[in-house]
C-alpha cells in the first residue's frame, strides 16, 4: 500500500501552484467565454427571420372552437344577470 504524507502533498502543492493556479484560470476563462458566446454574442448578432408560410385553418376546428366560445359567454351573461340569494345577510 502506497503511504502518501502530508508533507510530500505540501511540497508538491508549493512546487507547482503556479501551474495549478494558470490551469485554474485557463478552465475559468474558457467557461467564462462559453457562457458569453452562448447567451451575448450568438443572441445580439444573430438575426431573425420572417416565415412567410401562410397558416391554413381547419374550417371545422375554427367553427368548434368560436362555438365554445359562444357558449361560455352565454355561460358567463347567465351567471352575472342571475338573482342570487346572499348567504351571509340571513
Amino acid at each position: 500500500m502506497i503511504k502518501i504524507s502530508f508533507k510530500k502533498v505540501r511540497d508538491s502543492l508549493k512546487k507547482y501552484y503556479f501551474y495549478i493556479l494558470g490551469f485554474f484560470l485557463i478552465i475559468l476563462i474558457s467557461f467564462n467565454f462559453y457562457i458569453y458566446y452562448k447567451y451575448i454574442y450568438l443572441i445580439t448578432n444573430t438575426e431573425i427571420e420572417a416565415i412567410n408560410d401562410e397558416v391554413k385553418i381547419d374550417q371545422e376546428t375554427l367553427q368548434s372552437i368560436l362555438d365554445d366560445i359562444n357558449a361560455r359567454e352565454d355561460n358567463l351573461d347567465r351567471i352575472k344577470t342571475g338573482n342570487y340569494e346572499d348567504p351571509f345577510n340571513n
